[in-house]
């Protein structure tokens, strides 16, 4: 097990083996790549639980005990299941419907290469500025790019059968990757789900941006602020 194996495993979204607990615990980059992974995980589950209204839970409640009285058992255990349903309507109604599922194969493909390939292309480094100013100016200019987010890394990255540019960025606690494509990418706007990563592929200049990331509102807030940008 090395730190690459470690940290695929980890982004991977399996469970931590225990070859990949004793590299954790010998290996402080390692460690504090893992504390980091947690620290956002844990945000996410919080910003995704959003608390039933008491009063409307009460309500649905007092309801279906009214109903039981004298029900037959088959039309109680349909009212506990609308309660139930309910219940959850509240947390899914302050949740729009931000993403369907549709698994296009390059949009699918981005989300393999930042489960497989982003923690190598990191380890490895980033490219001078000025050198990624240049190889990004007719496709998406390095402007654009900062109006995405904070850029923290920009390398090239074999992908697709070409060179694509891997750009990792922050937005607050949230962490975006983009594809970028010069040598092609989307003909229209696609997008896939896999591993509890969320992408979408949107054309931009003369090729093609994927836009790769664990939140999928985040993701929609992306492309929003890349078409605003253009």
């Amino acid at each position: 097990m090395n730190c690459l194996d470690y940290r695929r495993g980890l982004l991977s979204g399996a469970p931590e083996s225990a070859a990949m607990r004793q590299h954790r615990l010998q290996c402080a980059q390692c460690l504090a790549f893992h504390a980091g992974h947690e620290s956002i995980e844990a945000k996410l589950r919080e910003a995704l639980e959003v608390p039933v209204p008491a009063a409307f839970a009460d309500r649905a409640l007092a309801h279906v005990f009214a109903a039981d009285r004298g029900a037959e058992p088959r039309s109680r255990a349909r009212r506990r299941w609308l309660t139930a349903a309910a219940a959850m309507g509240g947390a899914l109604v302050a949740t729009p419907l931000l993403w369907r599922t549709h698994t296009d194969p390059l949009a699918l493909a981005c989300i393999q290469w930042v489960i497989l390939e982003e923690a190598k292309s990191i380890m490895m480094g980033a490219m001078p500025p000025e050198e990624a100013r240049r190889v990004l100016a007719e496709t998406l200019p390095i402007e654009r790019v900062e109006r995405l987010g904070q850029v923290r890394h920009i390398a090239p990255c074999p992908f697709n059968d070409g060179t694509a540019y891997h750009v990792v960025l922050s937005r607050g606690t949230d962490k975006i990757t983009l594809l970028v494509m010069p040598e092609g990418g989307a003909t229209r706007r696609a997008q896939a789900s896999h591993e509890g990563l969320h992408a979408a592929v949107v054309r931009a200049g003369r090729g093609g941006v994927g836009i790769v990331g664990p939140n999928p509102k985040v993701v929609a807030d992306t492309i929003a602020l890349l078409d605003a940008s253009t």
